[in-house]
């Protein structure tokens, strides 16, 4: 028979072992803590965001340098904000863009852009701004003031990192050659909160603008360019001048008789002309028609049978005087000398 002080001695220390392992394990281990019980869980509810292209403050810091550099008329700069793929208008490239803007700023003595009610829609893939534009000219040629008025819509995409225009249009619902005096200034909304989604739309429909009717259709300008390349071709002195009004403007600087003289002399050297317009863009407002276009004209000269070709590009803005579409502008360059 065993000695009872012997047996308790042994189960004392049998406890002591026990109690000696479970002290390691839990030294080793840690205790485990209502946090990390539940950290799976918590994973398990997070959800993936994915990351937009830009922050809200990156854009408009982005459009605060794109208005700088418009207004310094700083060419390069401005250039250096647009993609190399950009496309203007659905039709300008870059080179065109260029062109375009070269023009504009040697043209101004100062020009300042402004933007309002701007709605910025940041994405996974690129950036959407849609605003309302105002820009104030003044020409370096008589200081005439002009302002042009309308509704624009950016795209940016990223390359290498850095923010640049993809896509610009606009559309000007104030035709700039006929504000004859500038109007108030609307009052300003409190910017607009960036909208976030997750990616970009492939396609985004543009509704009917809700302006009132417009003073003609597009196939009334058409019709005209048809009569005016007509008695162009003819050399019909009296019947091309009869499409310009008293007041209209050529390049600037050129008056209605000065504009008569110009042309008859033109015609008078002329034994065959061709006039031909290429890749016309008709913009009809409620107080003008402004139309953009490229021109080649083929001459042979009365004096020697000499032929000359002169191309270029050309702008008109009409107007309607008792009914009827004239010229009140009209400006081009040649590109090719004759």
């Amino acid at each position: 028979m065993r000695n009872p002080p012997e047996e308790r001695k042994g189960r004392i220390r049998m406890k002591r072992i026990v109690l000696t392992i479970d002290v390691f394990f839990l030294f080793l281990f840690g205790i485990p803590t209502q946090s990390q019980l539940t950290i799976p869980n918590l994973l398990a509810s997070q959800q993936t965001v994915p990351l937009l292209i830009a922050t809200e403050q990156e854009v408009r810091q982005f459009f605060t340098t794109y208005i700088e550099r418009y207004n310094n008329k700083d060419l390069k700069s401005f250039i250096s904000l647009l993609s190399g793929k950009v496309i203007q208008n659905q039709g300008d490239g870059l080179e065109a863009i260029r062109e375009l803007y070269t023009d504009l700023f040697n043209r101004s003595q100062e020009l300042k852009n402004s933007i309002e009610d701007m709605e910025i829609q940041i994405f996974q893939n690129a950036v959407e701004v849609k605003a309302h534009y105002t820009v104030n000219q003044v020409l370096k040629e008589r200081g005439e003031k002009r302002v042009w008025k309308g509704n624009v819509r950016w795209v940016l995409v990223k390359e290498e990192g850095i923010l640049k225009i993809i896509s610009i249009d606009f559309k000007h619902t104030v035709s700039p050659t006929l504000v004859l005096e500038r109007e108030p200034k609307p009052k300003e909304k409190p910017p607009e909160k960036a909208i976030v989604k997750s990616e970009i739309p492939v396609e985004l429909k543009k509704g009917p603008p809700q302006t009132l009717p417009l003073p003609v259709k597009e196939e009334e300008v058409k019709q005209f360019f048809s009569n005016y390349i007509d008695r162009y071709n003819r050399k019909d002195i009296h019947g091309f001048l009869s499409f310009f009004s008293s007041k209209a403007v050529q390049n600037q600087k050129e008056g209605f008789e000065r504009i008569r003289k110009i042309y008859s002399d033109f015609f008078d050297q002329s034994q065959e002309l061709q006039y031909h317009m290429e890749d016309t863009k008709i913009e009809i407002y409620q107080n003008g028609i402004e139309v953009r276009a490229r021109y080649k004209l083929d001459q042979l000269l009365k004096k020697g049978g000499e032929r000359k070709r002169w191309i270029g590009n050309i702008r008109w803005v009409l107007v309607k005087e008792d009914g009827v579409l004239r010229i009140i502008s009209l400006d081009y360059k040649n590109e090719k000398s004759p």
